[in-house]
């Protein structure tokens, strides 16, 4: 890849986003990203102080992009007030729309405003699949308890929001599920600070449900063309709630590369990176979902440990045009493990994570809660409470290392009726 670079260089980010920021940190001039967030998550997360940390932040400018088009005054202040912008993209699920439409505003290389719109509502997505000849699960709009037993008759069905995140309100019902329980659940989810403080509508379906082992692909595009898939094996609860447990990247194969480019080609995407999960089915893959974002859940992390890469600016230099070379091939496994509270309460300890941290294999140990902390039931992503970071020489070994580490960090909590008492 390139190294030369502008010194005006101005790249744009919509969304706040930790990890894209820290990655090019090191890759990419001090303060050449501009930022556009929501005033309100601004606040709410505390992000000044975090955004401290990033060299390569700049300029800070607030503008509604969630369901609102306001954020396109801040881009064209932005250009007015500082020259032209050289790249634009999303950090969040919630900013692909505005990030799609300020490139194609500025002339720049994108997904497309098209492409985002049907990325972001899987309702759309259904839709787009199954008009292009895609396999598809057979589904629908719902809008009561009543669509949801009409659709599944009585038999196992998956209800989900069509725009939503981090699998907020998708529940795998079984047959002769609670249609009005199901509704409740879906309709209610909450993400908090992750939403301006403003109405929002949301759309939601039904559709069939699949059964197989789960997979997602990572690729980078280039004017329509795939020119890097990665396939990353997920992990998802047992129950209901299908939230993430882990994650292993270790292989190529060519038959996934060729799917994602039949759903690029179905969607209309430009250039761009994409996450598209599947259930490989006994007849073959079924798409459940695609983001024209990152991925979440440190897979980024985890392709560039695989890889010896740095996939977020792979990405970042494909949108300006930069020389990459030909795409990288996996040197080595690396998997993630989530961490999980054994039931809804309140953590008067969580153990283990230095020695962890010591073992070999172990990349990274992350606590996103800690003593005196809530928790609930895992329902979406939000709720779990960490994660461990391993490598190995292939995939049974990167996961064996994982779940082992993960295994020696103990969470206890205290008991219901008794503060002084614990529970592990």
């Amino acid at each position: 890849m390139t190294t030369e670079q502008s010194p005006d260089l101005r790249l744009l980010l919509i969304g706040y986003n930790d990890g894209v920021l820290a990655a090019l940190d090191g890759t990419r001039p001090a303060g050449s990203v501009t930022l556009i967030e929501e005033a309100d998550l601004w606040e709410a997360k505390g992000l000044a102080a975090r955004a401290a940390a990033h060299p390569c932040l700049g300029e800070i400018r607030f503008g509604r992009y969630q369901q609102d088009e306001q954020f396109l005054d801040a881009v064209r202040d932005l250009v007015r007030d500082s020259g032209p912008v050289h790249a634009v993209f999303a950090g969040l699920e919630y900013a692909v729309e505005a990030a799609a439409r300020a490139a194609e505003e500025l002339g720049l290389p994108g997904p497309g405003p098209k492409a985002a719109v049907v990325l972001r509502d899987k309702l759309l997505l259904r839709e787009t699949t199954n008009a292009a000849g895609l396999p598809t699960p057979a589904f629908r709009e719902v809008n009561s308890p009543a669509d949801i037993a009409a659709f599944a008759s009585g038999g196992p069905c998956v209800v989900k929001p069509a725009g939503r995140q981090a699998s907020l309100g998708v529940l795998l019902l079984d047959a002769g599920a609670d249609p009005e329980a199901a509704w409740r659940h879906c309709t209610g989810a909450n993400e908090g600070r992750q939403l301006a403080n403003r109405p929002m509508t949301w759309r939601y379906l039904v559709e069939e449900r699949l059964y197989g082992p789960e997979f997602s692909t990572e690729g980078l595009v280039d004017a329509g063309r795939v020119v890097f898939c990665n396939v990353t094996r997920k992990y998802t609860l047992d129950g209901p709630n299908p939230v993430e447990t882990g994650h292993t990247v270790h292989t190529q194969e060519p038959f996934w590369a060729r799917e994602l480019q039949a759903l690029v080609d179905a969607v209309g995407y430009g250039s761009g990176i994409l996450h598209a999960e599947w259930v490989l089915t006994a007849d073959g893959p079924r798409l459940i979902e695609c983001a024209g974002r990152p991925p979440g859940d440190r897979i980024m992390d985890l392709i560039d440990l695989a890889y010896d890469v740095d996939l977020h600016d792979r990405w970042i230099a494909g949108l300006l045009g930069e020389e990459t070379g030909p795409a990288p091939t996996p040197v080595r496994a690396a998997a993630i493990r989530f961490l999980t509270a054994p039931r809804p309460g309140t953590i008067a300890a969580l153990d283990g994570a230095d020695a962890v941290r010591a073992r070999p294999g172990v990349v990274r140990v992350d606590l996103t809660r800690g003593p005196g902390d809530t928790v609930t039931d895992v329902r979406s992503s939000w709720d779990r409470l960490g994660s461990v970071i391993t490598t190995g020489t292939d995939a049974r070994d990167a996961e064996r290392a994982a779940q082992q580490a993960a295994d020696l960090i103990t969470v206890t909590l205290y008991e219901a009726q008794e503060p002084d008492s614990h529970e592990r």
